[in-house]
Parts: structure tokens; sequence; C-alpha cells
């Protein structure tokens, strides 16, 4: 395994109350449009627009937008879930020791880019494509 890499331990500290408060506001966001699902950590179920299903029948038109919202959720969802993943992935490393090194060749990540992106798991060799 990988030696944990030095790291300013005040910089790490800033870094995982920055981590902490990115959890607590996307958690938060996510709260305000889906629902925790209990049977899977980090995953949440953006649900239908709740008018949708009371009362008369919407014309085309407003079903039409409803499903156009429902589709903006779940597309919301789905990075918001996954930039939780990662936020929680880089607290968990915080708590192992292997925070700040590279997931790849263990060489350490550079600071300007965990203050840039405190998830980071790479370095900008290895950032495997399409991802944060």
């Amino acid at each position: 395994m990988n030696a944990e890499p030095a790291m300013n331990p005040e910089l790490v500290q800033e870094l995982e109350r920055a981590l902490e408060a990115e959890r607590i506001r996307l958690e938060a966001e996510l709260a305000s449009f889906a629902t925790k699902d209990p049977r899977m950590k980090d995953d949440w179920d953006a649900g239908f627009p709740k008018d949708a299903a009371k009362g008369e029948l919407p014309d085309e038109e407003e079903q039409a937008d409803i499903r156009e919202e429902y589709e903006a959720d779940l597309a919301s969802e789905q990075g918001l879930e996954g930039r939780l993943r990662s936020v929680r992935r880089a607290l968990e490393r915080m708590r192992d020791g292997s925070y700040g090194a590279c997931k790849t060749c263990g060489q350490p990540i550079p600071e300007e880019r965990l203050c840039a992106n405190p998830a980071a798991e790479y370095d900008t060799a290895h950032e495997p494509r399409g991802e944060l």
C-alpha cells in the first residue's frame, strides 16, 4: 500500500471543513426535490412533481411541463449524487490516512489541485477522462 503523503495538517483540516460543508450543502440540495433511499447509501430518488398526481388530468402542455421538470430533477439528482459520493470518499480517505495520494500512482496530489477540488482522487496525469 502507498505511504501516507506528507501534507500540511492545517490545510487538511481546512479541506475537511470545506468537504463537510459541501456534503451538507449537497444533501440539502438533494432533499429539496428528492428523497433519500433508505436501502442504498448516497442514493436519492427524485419524485414525480407532487401536483402531477392530484386532481384532474392535466392537458398536454401541462403534461409536457411536468415531464420536463421531472427529467431536469433526475439529471440534477444524478450529478449531485455523483459529487456527494466523491466528497464522502475524500472524507473517508482523510480518516484512513490515504487522502492526498493519487489512487493510480500513489504520488502526492498537488496542494493547488486539492484546494481547487478537495475531493480529487488523482493527480492530473492520471485523472480518468470525463470525471471530476
